[in-house]
């Protein structure tokens, strides 16, 4: 009896013990790992919520800077004053950035911003600010507060238009202080009331209560010159009755580029002498033998070819390519393998600024030509040697003569690339077969290849080099 006592007592303490084993290493680190997961919610939360707490203070501020940017706005009264803007105020060490946008609106509600016509007269200009600020919650919206404003007096006549007229420079901002004229011209049209102001910050000036019929907008400012390379540049516009049309302009403070041909050679140009200025806006011809040219200031530059270069068609015919070094092919003349012509490089100048500018030519000599003749180089339409483009264009061009005594003398001048027909004769333009300068007489001096780019009195002036 007293032996199963004590068994039994032995078993109840081995269970015990079993009971005080502990628990495992995976349960501790599943433990860990809830708790860390419930920790860092709770502290996400907190920080969320600080967050939140301190972003509704920033509102605070932001709703102040808003109403505060409102009162300026109102306080300014006339409208046409009242432009956009975007600038930045520290509160506290917090950056603010406020952002006012405005835009005339129409009688029926529709915007008319500047540089885009509307289907209505303006009524009333709108004005939106907004206010942002450093570390601000995403997407919590920023603080947005409006406003309208209406002139004194009577912008309009049901019975007349507006025109609205939008001036930006080459970087897209609004040229300000450009001086606009409308001129009547036709079809009902009449001289306005009140001339327009010029352009305000924006670019921006408005011709109001216009009678219904044609016009010529007209821009003028000291320095400029427009995307089309003209220093007064004008639009052809119609005006209805209660309707706003725009006049659109792209004008800048011109850039101005001093050239320099065939490398600063000092032989001759042709008195009626072209130089064509390609990008990818188009291509400006400018003759004459000035030694700078002034053009819109595009970023992108310009090529400068000598000659009046033409592109060709969609289907590569016609126009002028020959005059462009880059539109020669690699090919064998005379058994000499030449490498493909090179573009010259685009030249880019800021607004009001310059730039250096080399304009490639090539030139010849003329051996034993009258001092008392002129020259005439006319261009011709044929490929001839393998790689050369052609020519469709016509030009002719004219170097003036050296004296008026009976002596010969040998002449230098200057020709874009391509074939040419030489003459001389003792008038001017003459292209007469007596007037032909014979073949022995023509001497290219920037050729690889002289052998067979002379015939008769027909000149091939091959841009490439050997390679």
């Amino acid at each position: 009896m007293k032996s199963r006592s004590s068994r039994s007592l032995i078993r109840r303490a081995a269970d015990a013990a079993r009971s005080d084993s502990g628990v495992s290493i995976i349960e501790v680190l599943a433990a860990t790992l809830i708790f860390l997961v419930i920790s860092i919610g709770v502290a996400q939360a907190t920080v969320t919520a600080v967050r939140l707490s301190g972003d509704q203070r920033h509102r605070v501020t932001a709703l102040s800077l808003a109403a505060g940017e409102i009162d300026l706005v109102r306080s300014i009264g006339d409208p046409f004053n009242v432009f956009d803007r975007t600038i930045t105020q520290n509160v506290d060490g917090i950056d603010y950035k406020i952002y006012r946008d405005t835009s005339w609106v129409s009688g029926t509600g529709l915007d008319i911003p500047c540089g885009a016509g509307g289907s209505g007269n303006l009524q009333y200009k709108r004005v939106n600010v907004r206010v942002t600020w450093g570390g601000q919650i995403v997407p919590i919206a920023p603080v947005s507060s409006d406003t309208i404003l209406a002139p004194d007096g009577r912008l309009n006549d049901p019975t007349r238009g507006t025109i609205l007229v939008s001036v930006v420079k080459a970087d897209g901002t609004g040229a300000s202080g450009v001086a606009v004229a409308v001129t009547p011209n036709g079809s009902g049209a009449a001289t306005l009331d009140t001339p327009p102001d010029n352009t305000n910050a924006e670019g921006c000036t408005y011709a109001l209560q216009v009678t219904p019929g044609d016009y010529i907008v007209g821009l003028s400012k000291s320095g400029y010159i427009s995307s089309g390379q003209l220093t007064s540049p004008t639009s052809s516009i119609s005006v209805t009755a209660g309707a706003t049309v725009n006049a659109s302009f792209t004008y800048d403070s011109a850039a101005t580029f001093a050239l320099t041909y065939a490398g600063g050679s000092t032989a001759a140009r042709a008195t009626n002498f072209e130089t064509s200025f390609v990008n990818t806006y188009g291509v400006y011809y400018k003759s004459g033998s000035a030694a700078t040219a002034q053009l819109f200031p595009w970023s992108s530059g310009y090529r400068a070819i000598a000659g009046h270069y033409v592109a060709p068609d969609a289907t590569g015919a016609g126009g002028c390519s020959a005059v462009d070094p880059a539109e020669w092919q690699a090919g064998t003349v005379s058994g000499t393998s030449l490498a493909a012509g090179v573009a010259p490089d685009p030249v880019a100048a800021a607004p009001g600024g310059g730039a250096a500018m080399n304009v490639a030519l090539a030139t010849l000599q003329l051996k034993s030509i009258p001092v008392k003749n002129y020259i005439t180089a006319v261009s011709v339409d044929t490929s001839a040697v393998p790689g050369e483009p052609g020519c469709a264009v016509s030009m002719t061009y004219n170097f003036d003569r050296v004296g008026t005594n009976n002596s010969n003398s040998d002449r230098t001048i200057m020709l874009p690339y391509g074939t040419w027909k030489l003459y001389s004769s003792t008038t001017s333009g003459s292209t007469s077969s007596s007037a032909a300068i014979g073949q022995s007489a023509i001497i290219p001096l920037n050729n690889v290849v002289t052998s067979g780019m002379v015939s008769g009195n027909q000149v091939t002036l091959d841009p490439r080099v050997a390679g």
